[in-house]
């Protein structure tokens, strides 16, 4: 499901890369960054808090309260939900003047407040499904949404193009607005297919399951249950969204303070003028150089939720050397997939970027150096995402947040210190998230290893990898500049793009098979269903 959607998800952002261009981009990135704490607050806990309270209530028999319980969530988180959406769609204006110093964003931002709503009554049915082990709902509308924003979103970007005549600067705001109506407009068909569906194939509840215990919780404990799960895990999310809500606050002013430093002149020549360059800057770091950074970090995130049950079962019956063993195959995992990754984007981030924005060669330009530091940095929030995982299922969510807060002051005060400094501009960003990656990424390993006891083989967890990763993006971007040529047509950059990373992988596992790695087993081990019962 997750390859599914995130496949989608680059289908739909590529093309929209280039349709949008830089500073189309930032308008685009600025209504997220403002919609995702708002969704977080009012929304990103209800599926956890509708779980926990429908598990625990079918597994007592309470079938009834089950069914109440659903009604009080919409009841309760209906409201709070319009009223978020009613608050963002009111506040666009001053919010995209003052606080984003970008008015453009104000038409994206009104396009994009009643997402809010539908996310959070898709929530309340997605949590009602999980509770009772049923995923298949969440699985359908996670990719029915995704797709609906491919297809309404992109379409509606084009249309609006088109109408507008081709997308000039003056038209990319209201370009940037149509495709954010597209996503919100799938949201709320993914969420009417959720609530169609859910109804037509049941839930499984009898007549008979219900009069068997016709005694149900007041709403207001029903409420406060829901509450007590969901606005602690609501706090926890705004504080994950921090790092984009930084950049955008604090880059395009540190940009203008920055000037324009002689490699950035050269973009003045690709036709981008000296007052849209901040957010054509903004845009191409934050809708091009940041998605390629937060492709791996989604993979190796899931190693850490497939070790969740065994991790948990050794934590709880003090199986110490047990445990060590299974995080430190989840670390070796994740290093192995990340490190030869992070090598891999810095070796080749422009031929890469090139290959996937054929169209936008003043972008390219502009986050290429940005995503070469960006690779290294790919390794450490790799690292750090299953720590989080784990960290959290054994009661130390506390710690996560603290973690987290601290990387967020120690972005915030790089990037005021390093982005104004003419030679550095852009690239200040980039170094920022890189230093503060690395933070994260420490702090999380010490704080596994004080709760856990584990101690990593530092051969063969990282320094074997390390050197595999190197070997292969040395050999990656020799194999490029041999076979790339001035001249070459797209086509042409794919192909020699495709061949470098194809013999870069190559050499990784050759390099890999000299060391004596057998990741195989490693891997096969995290993903296997059944893992060997215990005693």
């Amino acid at each position: 499901m997750v390859v599914i959607t995130k496949t989608l998800g680059l289908l739909y952002k590529i093309p929209l890369a280039n349709i949008l261009g830089g500073t189309g981009m930032g308008y685009f990135s600025a209504a997220f960054t403002v919609f995702t704490p708002v969704y977080a607050l009012a929304a990103s806990g209800i599926t956890s808090a509708m779980s926990r309270q429908a598990a625990e209530n079918r597994a007592l028999g309470r079938f009834k309260n089950l069914r109440k319980q659903r009604r009080v969530a919409y009841a309760l988180f209906g409201p709070i939900s319009l009223g978020a959406a009613l608050g963002m769609a009111v506040s666009a204006g001053p919010v995209s003047r003052v606080l984003l110093g970008m008015p453009a964003v104000s038409c994206a931002l009104l396009c994009l407040a009643p997402s809010v709503l539908f996310c959070s009554l898709m929530n309340v049915e997605r949590g009602y499904c999980e509770g009772q082990g049923d995923m298949l709902p969440t699985a359908v509308s996670e990719i029915a949404e995704t797709f609906f924003k491919l297809l309404l979103g992109l379409g509606a970007a084009l249309l609006v193009r088109q109408k507008l005549g081709g997308g000039g600067e003056d038209a990319l705001p209201y370009i940037a607005a149509a495709a954010v109506l597209g996503s919100s407009a799938a949201s709320a068909l993914a969420y009417l297919g959720l609530f169609i569906g859910v109804r037509l194939r049941g839930d499984g509840i009898t007549e008979k399951m219900l009069t068997e215990d016709p005694v149900t919780d007041s709403a207001a404990r029903h409420r406060r249950a829901l509450l007590s799960i969901s606005f602690p895990i609501a706090v926890g999310t705004v504080i994950t969204t921090l790092t984009s809500m930084l950049d955008m606050l604090t880059m395009t002013p540190c940009i203008r303070r920055a000037g324009t430093p002689p490699e950035l002149s050269a973009l003045m020549e690709l036709g981008v003028s000296r007052e849209e360059l901040p957010t054509f800057l903004y845009g191409s770091y934050e809708g091009m150089a940041m998605l390629i950074y937060g492709l791996v970090p989604t993979l190796t995130a899931m190693f850490g939720k497939s070790i969740l049950p065994v991790a948990v079962d050794d934590f709880a019956k003090g199986r110490r050397l047990d445990l060590g063993r299974d995080l430190n195959r989840m670390l070796s995992v994740s290093a192995l997939t990340s490190i030869p990754a992070g090598f891999g984007i810095t070796a080749l981030a422009e031929p890469v970027l090139r290959s996937l924005f054929p169209g936008r060669p003043a972008e390219v330009a502009a986050a290429a150096p940005s995503l070469r530091i960006l690779g290294i940095a790919v390794i450490f929030f790799s690292l750090s995402l299953p720590c989080f995982t784990v960290l959290q299922a054994l009661g130390r969510a506390g710690k996560v947040t603290f973690i987290m807060l601290t990387g967020a002051a120690v972005k915030l005060v790089l990037n005021l210190l390093l982005i104004p400094v003419p030679v550095l501009n852009l690239k200040g960003a980039a170094y920022a998230e890189l230093l503060s990656s690395a933070f994260v990424c420490i702090a999380a390993l010490r704080e596994l290893k004080k709760l856990t006891g584990c101690r990593p083989d530092l051969a063969e967890t990282y320094i074997r990898p390390i050197y595999a990763g190197a070997m292969c993006a040395v050999f990656a971007d020799l194999i490029y500049k041999k076979l790339s040529v001035s001249g070459l047509g797209i086509g042409e950059i794919r192909a020699v793009t495709a061949l470098a990373i194809a013999g870069g992988c190559i050499m990784y596992f050759f390099s890999l098979y000299l060391l004596c790695e057998t990741p195989k087993n490693i891997i096969k081990y995290v993903f296997s269903e059944k893992v060997e019962k215990r005693t």
